[in-house]
Protein backbone atom coordinates (compact mmCIF):
# COMPACT_ATOMS: atom_id res chain seq x y z
CA UNK A 1 0.00 0.00 0.00
CA UNK A 2 1.37 3.31 -0.97
CA UNK A 3 2.73 5.70 2.12
CA UNK A 4 0.49 8.44 0.70
CA UNK A 5 -2.63 6.15 1.43
CA UNK A 6 -1.55 5.78 4.88
CA UNK A 7 -0.89 9.33 5.51
CA UNK A 8 -3.84 10.10 4.23
CA UNK A 9 -5.93 8.11 6.21
CA UNK A 10 -3.99 9.37 9.53
CA UNK A 11 -5.02 13.16 8.18
CA UNK A 12 -8.81 11.45 7.81
CA UNK A 13 -9.40 10.61 11.37
CA UNK A 14 -7.20 13.28 12.87
CA UNK A 15 -9.58 15.73 11.27
CA UNK A 16 -12.30 14.28 13.29
CA UNK A 17 -10.08 14.53 16.66
CA UNK A 18 -9.43 10.55 16.38
CA UNK A 19 -5.92 8.74 16.78
CA UNK A 20 -5.83 5.29 15.27
CA UNK A 21 -3.74 1.98 16.55
CA UNK A 22 -1.01 0.89 14.59
CA UNK A 23 -3.20 -2.33 14.23
CA UNK A 24 -5.85 -0.74 13.23
CA UNK A 25 -4.61 1.15 10.53
CA UNK A 26 -2.96 -2.24 9.00
CA UNK A 27 -6.58 -4.26 8.95
CA UNK A 28 -7.78 -0.62 7.18
CA UNK A 29 -5.19 -0.72 4.98
CA UNK A 30 -5.84 -4.29 4.03
CA UNK A 31 -8.94 -3.30 2.77
CA UNK A 32 -10.18 -2.89 -1.13
CA UNK A 33 -11.50 0.74 -0.30
CA UNK A 34 -9.82 1.87 2.88
CA UNK A 35 -11.46 5.48 3.11
CA UNK A 36 -15.04 3.82 2.68
CA UNK A 37 -13.82 1.37 5.82
CA UNK A 38 -12.67 4.03 7.62
CA UNK A 39 -15.83 6.25 7.63
CA UNK A 40 -17.77 3.41 8.19
CA UNK A 41 -15.47 2.72 11.97
CA UNK A 42 -15.68 7.12 12.44
CA UNK A 43 -19.71 6.33 12.06
CA UNK A 44 -19.97 3.46 14.98
CA UNK A 45 -17.71 4.92 17.29
CA UNK A 46 -18.43 6.39 20.13
CA UNK A 47 -18.43 10.37 20.63
CA UNK A 48 -16.50 9.95 23.63
CA UNK A 49 -13.56 7.71 22.07
CA UNK A 50 -10.64 9.35 21.23
CA UNK A 51 -9.05 6.16 20.00
CA UNK A 52 -9.60 4.00 16.73
CA UNK A 53 -8.56 0.50 18.17
CA UNK A 54 -8.10 -3.34 16.20
CA UNK A 55 -10.93 -4.29 17.96
CA UNK A 56 -13.24 -1.31 16.51
CA UNK A 57 -12.04 -2.05 13.14
CA UNK A 58 -12.71 -5.57 13.23
CA UNK A 59 -16.09 -5.47 14.65
CA UNK A 60 -17.27 -2.93 11.69
CA UNK A 61 -15.69 -4.86 9.26
CA UNK A 62 -17.69 -7.81 10.16
CA UNK A 63 -20.97 -5.89 9.89
CA UNK A 64 -20.17 -4.55 6.39
CA UNK A 65 -21.69 -6.03 3.30
CA UNK A 66 -18.83 -6.44 0.99
CA UNK A 67 -21.17 -4.47 -1.49
CA UNK A 68 -20.86 -1.55 0.92
CA UNK A 69 -17.01 -1.78 1.06
CA UNK A 70 -16.61 -2.43 -3.05
CA UNK A 71 -19.11 0.97 -3.61
CA UNK A 72 -18.18 4.31 -4.25
CA UNK A 73 -15.34 4.03 -6.18
CA UNK A 74 -14.95 8.12 -6.35
CA UNK A 75 -14.37 7.88 -2.99
CA UNK A 76 -11.54 5.42 -2.79
CA UNK A 77 -7.61 6.58 -1.53
CA UNK A 78 -5.61 6.35 -4.67
CA UNK A 79 -1.63 7.16 -4.93
CA UNK A 80 -1.07 10.28 -7.50
CA UNK A 81 -1.08 9.21 -10.70
CA UNK A 82 2.71 9.16 -11.49
CA UNK A 83 3.80 11.98 -14.07
CA UNK A 84 3.96 11.03 -17.81
CA UNK A 85 7.27 11.03 -19.98
CA UNK A 86 5.90 13.50 -22.00
CA UNK A 87 7.73 16.64 -22.54
CA UNK A 88 5.03 18.64 -20.49
CA UNK A 89 5.15 15.68 -17.71
CA UNK A 90 1.72 16.78 -16.80
CA UNK A 91 -0.82 14.57 -13.91
CA UNK A 92 -3.29 12.39 -16.16
CA UNK A 93 -6.20 14.57 -14.06
CA UNK A 94 -4.79 18.00 -13.86
CA UNK A 95 -8.30 19.52 -13.28
CA UNK A 96 -11.18 17.74 -11.35
CA UNK A 97 -14.17 19.55 -9.55
CA UNK A 98 -14.74 18.16 -5.88
CA UNK A 99 -18.06 20.20 -5.34
CA UNK A 100 -19.90 23.03 -6.19
CA UNK A 101 -21.43 25.55 -3.23
CA UNK A 102 -24.28 26.12 -5.15
CA UNK A 103 -27.36 23.45 -4.73
CA UNK A 104 -30.60 24.79 -5.97
CA UNK A 105 -33.42 25.13 -3.45
CA UNK A 106 -36.13 22.51 -3.18
CA UNK A 107 -38.73 23.71 -6.11
CA UNK A 108 -41.84 25.18 -4.21
CA UNK A 109 -40.28 25.35 -1.15
CA UNK A 110 -41.64 27.91 1.47
CA UNK A 111 -38.72 30.21 2.30
CA UNK A 112 -39.06 30.25 6.15
CA UNK A 113 -38.80 25.79 5.77
CA UNK A 114 -35.76 26.05 2.60
CA UNK A 115 -34.05 28.22 5.57
CA UNK A 116 -34.72 26.01 8.42
CA UNK A 117 -33.56 23.60 6.12
CA UNK A 118 -30.32 25.33 5.62
CA UNK A 119 -29.55 26.32 8.71
CA UNK A 120 -30.52 21.96 9.82
CA UNK A 121 -28.00 21.15 7.26
CA UNK A 122 -24.90 23.56 8.46
CA UNK A 123 -25.49 22.42 12.39
CA UNK A 124 -25.30 18.66 11.59
CA UNK A 125 -21.82 19.16 9.40
CA UNK A 126 -20.45 21.15 11.76
CA UNK A 127 -21.24 19.39 14.88
CA UNK A 128 -19.58 16.53 13.04
CA UNK A 129 -16.73 18.15 13.32
CA UNK A 130 -16.63 18.42 17.15
CA UNK A 131 -17.79 15.32 18.19
CA UNK A 132 -15.14 13.43 19.83
CA UNK A 133 -13.04 15.89 21.02
CA UNK A 134 -11.75 14.85 24.75
CA UNK A 135 -12.37 18.67 25.86
CA UNK A 136 -16.19 18.43 25.01
CA UNK A 137 -16.57 14.83 27.44
CA UNK A 138 -19.89 13.95 28.21
CA UNK A 139 -21.60 15.63 25.47
CA UNK A 140 -25.33 15.84 25.55
CA UNK A 141 -28.19 17.96 24.12
CA UNK A 142 -29.29 21.19 25.25
CA UNK A 143 -32.72 19.84 26.86
CA UNK A 144 -30.88 17.35 28.89
CA UNK A 145 -28.57 19.48 30.13
CA UNK A 146 -30.91 22.44 30.90
CA UNK A 147 -33.47 19.29 32.82
CA UNK A 148 -30.28 17.54 35.14
CA UNK A 149 -28.33 20.68 36.11
CA UNK A 150 -25.20 18.26 35.52
CA UNK A 151 -22.04 19.28 34.15
CA UNK A 152 -22.04 18.50 30.29
CA UNK A 153 -20.60 19.43 26.70
CA UNK A 154 -22.68 20.85 24.32
CA UNK A 155 -22.50 21.63 20.39
CA UNK A 156 -24.99 24.35 18.98
CA UNK A 157 -25.39 27.31 17.23
CA UNK A 158 -25.27 30.38 18.77
CA UNK A 159 -28.49 32.53 18.29
CA UNK A 160 -27.39 35.42 20.49
CA UNK A 161 -24.66 37.55 21.84
CA UNK A 162 -25.10 39.95 24.63
CA UNK A 163 -22.43 41.23 27.26
CA UNK A 164 -23.46 42.55 31.02
CA UNK A 165 -24.00 45.73 32.15
CA UNK A 166 -21.15 46.28 34.49
CA UNK A 167 -17.90 43.75 34.29
CA UNK A 168 -19.03 43.07 30.55
CA UNK A 169 -18.97 39.42 30.59
CA UNK A 170 -20.75 37.55 27.72
CA UNK A 171 -24.03 35.41 27.95
CA UNK A 172 -24.62 33.27 25.32
CA UNK A 173 -27.90 31.94 23.83
CA UNK A 174 -27.02 28.27 22.47
CA UNK A 175 -29.64 26.50 20.36
CA UNK A 176 -29.91 22.69 18.76
CA UNK A 177 -32.36 21.19 17.36
CA UNK A 178 -34.10 20.02 21.58
CA UNK A 179 -33.79 23.66 22.31
CA UNK A 180 -31.95 26.66 23.94
CA UNK A 181 -30.01 27.27 26.62
CA UNK A 182 -28.39 30.28 28.15
CA UNK A 183 -24.83 30.22 29.34
CA UNK A 184 -22.25 32.66 31.04
CA UNK A 185 -18.70 33.22 29.32
CA UNK A 186 -16.20 35.03 31.94
CA UNK A 187 -14.35 38.24 29.91
CA UNK A 188 -10.84 36.46 31.29
CA UNK A 189 -11.93 32.73 29.85
CA UNK A 190 -10.07 31.75 27.17
CA UNK A 191 -12.55 31.32 24.79
CA UNK A 192 -14.25 35.41 25.03
CA UNK A 193 -10.97 36.27 23.99
CA UNK A 194 -11.68 35.85 19.78
CA UNK A 195 -15.40 37.36 19.06
CA UNK A 196 -18.47 35.21 19.27
CA UNK A 197 -20.74 35.86 15.96
CA UNK A 198 -24.41 34.61 15.85
CA UNK A 199 -25.19 31.70 14.21
CA UNK A 200 -21.23 29.76 14.20
CA UNK A 201 -21.88 26.55 15.39
CA UNK A 202 -19.30 25.59 18.61
CA UNK A 203 -18.82 23.40 20.93
CA UNK A 204 -18.61 24.20 25.02
CA UNK A 205 -18.60 22.74 28.47
CA UNK A 206 -20.54 23.58 30.70
CA UNK A 207 -20.25 23.47 34.45
CA UNK A 208 -23.02 24.37 36.72
CA UNK A 209 -22.62 26.03 40.73
CA UNK A 210 -24.57 25.17 43.76
CA UNK A 211 -26.85 27.91 43.17
CA UNK A 212 -29.68 26.70 40.71
CA UNK A 213 -31.04 30.27 39.85
CA UNK A 214 -27.65 31.10 38.40
CA UNK A 215 -26.76 30.34 34.46
CA UNK A 216 -24.30 27.47 33.74
CA UNK A 217 -20.39 28.81 33.00
CA UNK A 218 -18.75 27.76 29.82
CA UNK A 219 -15.28 26.37 31.05
CA UNK A 220 -14.30 25.25 27.36
CA UNK A 221 -15.20 26.54 24.11
CA UNK A 222 -14.18 24.94 20.77
CA UNK A 223 -14.74 25.59 17.07
CA UNK A 224 -14.46 23.27 14.62
CA UNK A 225 -11.45 24.93 12.77
CA UNK A 226 -8.40 23.00 10.87
CA UNK A 227 -6.69 20.19 12.80
CA UNK A 228 -3.37 21.33 14.01
CA UNK A 229 -1.81 17.90 11.87
CA UNK A 230 -2.89 17.74 8.42
CA UNK A 231 -1.60 16.38 5.03
CA UNK A 232 -1.40 19.27 2.42
CA UNK A 233 -1.60 17.95 -0.97
CA UNK A 234 1.23 18.43 -2.98
CA UNK A 235 1.22 18.06 -7.14
CA UNK A 236 4.04 15.59 -8.91
CA UNK A 237 5.43 18.39 -10.82
CA UNK A 238 6.30 21.63 -10.96
CA UNK A 239 3.22 23.49 -12.78
CA UNK A 240 1.73 26.80 -11.67
CA UNK A 241 -1.18 28.39 -10.92
CA UNK A 242 -1.91 31.91 -11.17
CA UNK A 243 -4.52 33.73 -9.04
CA UNK A 244 -6.44 36.92 -9.96
CA UNK A 245 -9.84 37.93 -8.57
CA UNK A 246 -11.87 41.40 -9.18
CA UNK A 247 -11.16 42.11 -12.91
CA UNK A 248 -14.26 44.55 -12.95
CA UNK A 249 -14.31 44.47 -16.74
CA UNK A 250 -16.70 47.21 -18.64
CA UNK A 251 -15.28 49.55 -15.84
CA UNK A 252 -13.85 52.95 -16.73
CA UNK A 253 -11.12 52.40 -14.04
CA UNK A 254 -10.29 48.78 -15.37
CA UNK A 255 -6.36 48.81 -15.72
CA UNK A 256 -5.72 48.33 -19.67
CA UNK A 257 -2.41 48.98 -19.42
CA UNK A 258 -1.54 46.71 -15.87
CA UNK A 259 -3.87 43.96 -17.31
CA UNK A 260 -1.68 43.94 -20.97
CA UNK A 261 1.66 43.83 -18.90
CA UNK A 262 0.14 40.54 -17.35
CA UNK A 263 -0.55 39.55 -20.49
CA UNK A 264 3.11 40.02 -21.77
CA UNK A 265 4.40 38.06 -18.74
CA UNK A 266 2.33 35.19 -19.26
CA UNK A 267 3.47 34.84 -23.00
CA UNK A 268 6.93 34.64 -21.54
CA UNK A 269 8.01 38.47 -22.80
CA UNK A 270 10.41 40.34 -20.60
CA UNK A 271 13.21 38.35 -17.78
CA UNK A 272 11.04 35.48 -16.46
CA UNK A 273 9.90 32.97 -19.78
CA UNK A 274 10.62 29.82 -17.91
CA UNK A 275 8.40 31.25 -14.80
CA UNK A 276 6.12 31.71 -17.62
CA UNK A 277 5.74 28.36 -19.07
CA UNK A 278 5.12 26.52 -16.08
CA UNK A 279 1.75 28.16 -15.15
CA UNK A 280 -0.89 26.04 -16.46
CA UNK A 281 -4.31 27.56 -14.87
CA UNK A 282 -5.32 30.74 -14.03
CA UNK A 283 -8.40 30.82 -11.44
CA UNK A 284 -10.26 34.32 -11.01
CA UNK A 285 -12.01 34.99 -8.05
CA UNK A 286 -15.21 36.53 -8.74
CA UNK A 287 -16.31 40.09 -9.90
CA UNK A 288 -15.28 39.44 -13.73
CA UNK A 289 -17.20 42.25 -14.88
CA UNK A 290 -18.51 45.35 -13.01
CA UNK A 291 -21.82 44.88 -13.72
CA UNK A 292 -25.24 47.06 -14.04
CA UNK A 293 -26.93 48.99 -10.60
CA UNK A 294 -24.70 47.38 -8.63
CA UNK A 295 -24.00 50.64 -6.26
CA UNK A 296 -25.98 54.11 -6.31
CA UNK A 297 -25.12 56.11 -10.02
CA UNK A 298 -22.34 53.52 -11.09
CA UNK A 299 -23.75 54.34 -14.30
CA UNK A 300 -21.14 57.00 -14.54
CA UNK A 301 -18.31 54.68 -13.61
CA UNK A 302 -19.08 52.56 -16.29
CA UNK A 303 -17.13 52.06 -19.83
CA UNK A 304 -19.55 49.40 -20.88
CA UNK A 305 -22.81 50.29 -19.83
CA UNK A 306 -24.35 46.68 -21.54
CA UNK A 307 -24.01 43.86 -19.46
CA UNK A 308 -24.41 40.96 -22.16
CA UNK A 309 -21.16 43.50 -23.67
CA UNK A 310 -19.51 43.42 -20.51
CA UNK A 311 -18.91 39.42 -20.86
CA UNK A 312 -18.00 39.76 -24.32
CA UNK A 313 -15.17 42.35 -23.39
CA UNK A 314 -14.23 39.41 -20.29
CA UNK A 315 -14.09 37.19 -23.49
CA UNK A 316 -11.39 38.95 -25.57
CA UNK A 317 -9.41 39.97 -22.51
CA UNK A 318 -9.37 36.17 -21.75
CA UNK A 319 -8.57 35.00 -24.98
CA UNK A 320 -5.47 37.58 -24.21
CA UNK A 321 -3.58 34.64 -22.33
CA UNK A 322 -2.05 31.74 -23.32
CA UNK A 323 -4.50 29.18 -24.81
CA UNK A 324 -2.91 26.30 -23.34
CA UNK A 325 -3.82 27.12 -19.78
CA UNK A 326 -7.23 26.23 -17.97
CA UNK A 327 -9.02 29.21 -16.74
CA UNK A 328 -11.40 29.24 -13.94
CA UNK A 329 -13.65 31.33 -12.67
CA UNK A 330 -16.44 31.90 -10.21
CA UNK A 331 -18.76 34.86 -9.89
CA UNK A 332 -19.18 37.60 -7.20
CA UNK A 333 -21.99 40.13 -5.98
CA UNK A 334 -20.76 42.35 -9.19
CA UNK A 335 -21.65 39.62 -11.49
CA UNK A 336 -24.88 38.80 -13.37
CA UNK A 337 -26.04 35.89 -11.25
CA UNK A 338 -28.71 35.73 -8.32
CA UNK A 339 -26.64 37.63 -5.43
CA UNK A 340 -27.77 35.33 -2.75
CA UNK A 341 -24.97 32.78 -1.72
CA UNK A 342 -23.93 30.39 -2.63
CA UNK A 343 -24.13 31.82 -5.66
CA UNK A 344 -24.86 29.69 -9.57
CA UNK A 345 -21.90 29.49 -12.27
CA UNK A 346 -22.77 32.25 -15.08
CA UNK A 347 -25.79 31.09 -17.57
CA UNK A 348 -24.58 29.26 -20.43
CA UNK A 349 -25.51 32.58 -23.10
CA UNK A 350 -23.24 34.60 -21.09
CA UNK A 351 -20.01 31.64 -21.31
CA UNK A 352 -20.46 31.67 -25.19
CA UNK A 353 -17.72 34.30 -25.69
CA UNK A 354 -15.45 33.03 -23.24
CA UNK A 355 -13.41 30.42 -25.04
CA UNK A 356 -13.40 26.38 -24.63
CA UNK A 357 -10.91 26.79 -22.06
CA UNK A 358 -12.70 28.90 -19.38
CA UNK A 359 -14.46 26.88 -16.85
CA UNK A 360 -17.44 29.04 -15.05
CA UNK A 361 -18.27 27.41 -11.42
CA UNK A 362 -20.46 28.30 -8.68
CA UNK A 363 -19.51 30.83 -5.72
CA UNK A 364 -17.65 29.22 -3.79
CA UNK A 365 -16.33 25.99 -5.48
CA UNK A 366 -13.85 23.65 -4.54
CA UNK A 367 -11.43 21.58 -6.70
CA UNK A 368 -8.43 19.92 -7.48
CA UNK A 369 -5.33 21.18 -9.62
CA UNK A 370 -3.01 18.33 -9.86
CA UNK A 371 -4.33 16.93 -6.05
CA UNK A 372 -3.80 20.40 -4.62
CA UNK A 373 -7.39 21.06 -2.99
CA UNK A 374 -8.06 24.78 -3.80
CA UNK A 375 -11.15 26.49 -2.98
CA UNK A 376 -12.39 29.95 -4.58
CA UNK A 377 -14.82 32.17 -3.12
CA UNK A 378 -15.41 35.49 -3.81
CA UNK A 379 -15.52 37.03 -0.51
CA UNK A 380 -18.33 39.25 -0.13
CA UNK A 381 -19.40 38.29 3.75
CA UNK A 382 -15.75 40.07 4.29
CA UNK A 383 -18.94 43.08 4.73
CA UNK A 384 -19.92 41.30 7.49
CA UNK A 385 -17.21 39.64 9.27
CA UNK A 386 -14.80 43.47 9.33
CA UNK A 387 -17.23 45.23 11.20
CA UNK A 388 -17.91 42.62 13.69
CA UNK A 389 -14.48 41.43 14.41
CA UNK A 390 -12.66 44.40 16.42
CA UNK A 391 -9.52 45.24 14.58
CA UNK A 392 -10.13 43.79 11.56
CA UNK A 393 -9.96 45.72 8.41
CA UNK A 394 -10.15 45.41 4.61
CA UNK A 395 -6.04 45.94 4.45
CA UNK A 396 -5.76 42.80 6.34
CA UNK A 397 -8.15 40.26 4.68
CA UNK A 398 -6.11 37.16 5.47
CA UNK A 399 -6.83 37.53 8.92
CA UNK A 400 -10.49 37.15 8.72
CA UNK A 401 -10.20 34.26 5.93
CA UNK A 402 -7.88 32.34 8.99
CA UNK A 403 -11.29 33.14 11.14
CA UNK A 404 -13.63 31.74 8.63
CA UNK A 405 -11.27 28.84 8.80
CA UNK A 406 -11.25 28.61 12.62
CA UNK A 407 -15.41 28.52 11.65
CA UNK A 408 -15.08 26.01 9.12
CA UNK A 409 -17.40 28.43 7.55
CA UNK A 410 -17.20 31.12 5.07
CA UNK A 411 -20.79 33.75 5.81
CA UNK A 412 -22.05 32.37 9.14
CA UNK A 413 -24.38 35.04 10.32
CA UNK A 414 -27.94 35.50 8.98
CA UNK A 415 -29.15 38.96 7.63
CA UNK A 416 -26.52 40.94 7.09
CA UNK A 417 -25.03 42.26 4.05
CA UNK A 418 -24.62 39.01 2.65
CA UNK A 419 -27.57 37.41 1.31
CA UNK A 420 -27.85 33.69 2.07
CA UNK A 421 -29.64 31.64 -0.41
CA UNK A 422 -32.52 28.89 1.33
CA UNK A 423 -30.84 25.99 -0.50
CA UNK A 424 -31.02 21.96 1.15
CA UNK A 425 -27.16 21.73 1.69
CA UNK A 426 -25.27 24.97 3.06
CA UNK A 427 -22.36 25.46 0.63
CA UNK A 428 -20.57 27.74 2.76
CA UNK A 429 -19.32 25.49 4.73
CA UNK A 430 -15.58 24.45 4.14
CA UNK A 431 -16.16 20.85 3.73
CA UNK A 432 -13.32 19.38 2.74
CA UNK A 433 -10.67 21.84 3.48
CA UNK A 434 -8.30 23.15 0.69
CA UNK A 435 -4.75 23.50 0.60
CA UNK A 436 -5.19 27.17 -0.64
CA UNK A 437 -8.41 29.04 -0.16
CA UNK A 438 -8.57 32.24 -2.47
CA UNK A 439 -10.77 35.17 -2.34
CA UNK A 440 -11.31 38.71 -3.43
CA UNK A 441 -13.70 41.21 -2.97
CA UNK A 442 -11.41 43.67 -0.48
CA UNK A 443 -9.24 44.83 -3.42
CA UNK A 444 -6.40 44.62 -1.72
CA UNK A 445 -3.49 41.96 -1.61
CA UNK A 446 -2.83 39.63 0.94
CA UNK A 447 -0.83 36.08 1.48
CA UNK A 448 -0.82 34.19 4.81
CA UNK A 449 -0.58 30.56 6.09
CA UNK A 450 -2.96 29.03 8.57
CA UNK A 451 -2.56 25.64 9.88
CA UNK A 452 -0.97 24.71 6.30
CA UNK A 453 -3.99 26.19 4.23
CA UNK A 454 -2.46 28.88 2.15
CA UNK A 455 -4.75 31.96 2.45
CA UNK A 456 -4.60 34.55 -0.98
CA UNK A 457 -6.32 37.47 -0.91
CA UNK A 458 -5.33 38.82 -4.92
CA UNK A 459 -6.03 42.21 -5.39
CA UNK A 460 -8.17 44.02 -8.02
CA UNK A 461 -7.62 45.20 -11.50
CA UNK A 462 -9.68 47.88 -11.27
CA UNK A 463 -8.64 51.42 -9.73
CA UNK A 464 -9.89 53.26 -6.83
CA UNK A 465 -13.64 54.69 -7.98
CA UNK A 466 -14.91 57.13 -5.72
CA UNK A 467 -17.74 54.52 -4.40
CA UNK A 468 -14.94 52.94 -2.40
CA UNK A 469 -13.53 56.39 -1.24
CA UNK A 470 -16.85 56.72 0.06
CA UNK A 471 -16.51 53.36 1.67
CA UNK A 472 -12.81 54.33 3.38
CA UNK A 473 -11.43 51.05 0.83
CA UNK A 474 -7.97 51.66 -0.60
CA UNK A 475 -7.01 49.21 -3.18
CA UNK A 476 -4.08 47.52 -3.60
CA UNK A 477 -4.44 46.89 -7.51
CA UNK A 478 -2.52 44.65 -10.16
CA UNK A 479 -1.17 42.37 -7.97
CA UNK A 480 -1.47 38.28 -9.01
CA UNK A 481 -0.42 35.70 -6.92
CA UNK A 482 1.97 32.77 -8.73
CA UNK A 483 2.10 29.18 -6.79
CA UNK A 484 3.96 26.19 -7.64
CA UNK A 485 1.78 23.42 -6.95
CA UNK A 486 4.42 21.27 -6.36
CA UNK A 487 5.55 23.52 -2.91
CA UNK A 488 2.66 25.64 -2.53
CA UNK A 489 5.46 28.82 -2.78
CA UNK A 490 4.30 31.74 -3.31
CA UNK A 491 5.53 34.39 -5.83
CA UNK A 492 3.56 37.96 -6.23
CA UNK A 493 3.58 40.10 -9.91
CA UNK A 494 3.03 43.56 -9.64
CA UNK A 495 2.33 44.51 -13.10
CA UNK A 496 1.65 48.30 -11.66
CA UNK A 497 4.70 49.67 -13.10
CA UNK A 498 6.41 49.39 -16.46
CA UNK A 499 6.97 45.75 -16.75
CA UNK A 500 5.94 43.20 -14.80
CA UNK A 501 7.92 42.52 -11.39
CA UNK A 502 8.46 39.21 -9.99
CA UNK A 503 8.94 38.62 -6.26
CA UNK A 504 9.01 35.31 -3.80
CA UNK A 505 7.15 35.61 -1.18
CA UNK A 506 8.57 34.12 2.21
CA UNK A 507 5.85 32.75 4.73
Amino acid sequence: MAPDVRDRLVAFFESHQKLVEADALELLLRQPRPLIASREVLERMGVGEPFVTSELVRSTLTLLRPSRIGAELSLEVRPPTPPSSAGDASPAEPFRLIRQGFVAPTPNTPPLDGYRRLFANRFERLREMLKGRPTLENLRSAHEIERSGEAASLIAMVRSVRSTARQHHLILTLEDETGCIEAFLPKEAPGAAEPILPDEVIGVRLEFGRDPSRLPRITTLERPDVPWRRKVQRSDTSNRALFLSDLHVGSKAFLADAWGRLVDFLKGAGPHPDLARTIRYVVVAGDLVDGIGIYPHQERDLAIPDVVEQYAELGRRLSELPSSVTIVVVPGNHDAVCPAEPQPALSPPLCERLGPNVRPLANPSTFSLEGVVVEAYHGRSLDDLIPSIPGASYSRPTEVMARMLRMRHLAPSYGGRTPLAPTPVDGLVVDPLPDILAMGHAHTFGVERYRGVLLLNVSTWQAETEYQRMRNITPVPARAVLVDLSTLGVTSIDCTSSEAVVAATSL
